[in-house]
């Protein structure tokens, strides 16, 4: 499926150092999926899609932010990526283009369609200044799709004694001693865990960096918490994580989640997307209705985003605010 692929693919900037923000626009500047790209950026990128059109294949924006990167990944569909201000342009052009090369391998869908006035609610900031550099010869880099683990030297499995654990979406997550033999290849406790969990758990030991939180793992990997919650306290008890669970959230430490209210008459809305603006009220990720339904989360955005700004708002509030 689509959605799988892509969120492979983009797991390549979002966890680079270099990278400041990322978004899959539309060819007519409309952001889709994005990561913290910064909402001053966007009117920038807006007016180089204008200046260049359908001829933008790679090109380079100065902000005060750093430099933004756009790629055409196809006539429908340009890649932003922001990377820090003190990163080399050279770089940031070789990492974005490797990172398109993937993208035009993975079977993108049809972005949304937006009415000229609906177009206009969708958030976007101020005025442009831009110093644009066509960069028409970029020294290709070979990459592969996913990061490799380096595997340790061998060494003897040990038994496994299970531990209680009691695992909560604000612990921070870390490496245990079987970490190493878990990411090994065909390796026991490495086939168990792709047998339990298929491949989100390796997902999860991938990205566990000593710093997450059980829920922003959730959320970089578009997972419910209750099933990251499963899977880590699995490996806690197996000894391939420990975790790190404060008594009390400390305010600097809270989640902010965001959850869709639909206000408009759902008889005026598309069929199509009826099922999942009635589960739009402002109690549900949109993670969490995209499960429900049974559909992707890409999926799901689409169905919401035409009336985003006029009949459905977004909440922002405490993930723990809700139990």
């Amino acid at each position: 499926m689509y959605t799988l692929q892509l969120e492979r693919v983009l797991t390549k900037l979002k966890f680079d150092e270099s990278v400041s923000g990322y978004a899959l626009i539309t060819a007519d500047g409309h952001p889709f999926l994005s990561f913290s790209l910064p909402d001053e950026v966007i009117p920038q990128i807006k007016g180089t899609l204008r200046i260049y059109g359908a001829d933008l294949k790679l090109v380079n924006i100065m902000t005060n932010k750093g430099i933004v990167i756009l790629a055409r990944v196809d006539p429908l569909w340009v890649l932003a990526v922001l990377f820090e201000p003190d990163f080399q342009l050279g770089g940031a052009l070789s990492r974005t283009k490797a990172v398109v090369d993937l993208l035009v391998q993975v079977d993108l869908p049809p972005p949304p369609k937006f009415d000229e006035d609906e177009a206009d609610d969708i958030p976007e900031p101020i005025s442009m200044e831009a110093v644009f550099e066509e960069a028409s010869s970029v020294q290709s880099t070979e990459v592969t799709a996913a990061e490799v683990v380096p595997e340790p030297e061998p060494q003897p499995e040990p038994t496994i004694e299970p531990e209680e654990v009691n695992v909560r979406h604000g612990c921070v997550v870390h490496r245990a001693e079987n970490y190493g033999i878990t990411v090994t290849l065909d390796s026991d406790l490495n086939t168990e865990i792709k047998s339990e969990f298929s491949n989100v758990g390796i997902d999860i030991l991938l990205i566990a960096d000593e710093k997450l939180t059980v829920y922003k793992i959730a959320e970089q990997l578009s997972r419910p918490v209750e099933k990251i919650i499963e899977i880590v306290s699995w490996c806690v008890s197996k000894q391939i994580l420990s975790v790190e669970c404060p008594e009390e959230q400390e305010p600097a430490q809270k989640e902010i989640i965001e959850l869709p209210l639909f206000e408009g008459d759902i008889g005026k809305a598309k069929k199509q997307h009826r099922p999942i603006l009635e589960l739009c009220n402002g109690k549900r990720t949109l993670q969490e209705i995209a499960t429900e339904v049974g559909i992707p989360y890409f999926e799901a955005l689409q169905s919401i985003l035409p009336y985003r700004g006029k009949t459905l708002k977004i909440i922002r509030t405490d993930k723990s605010s809700r139990f």
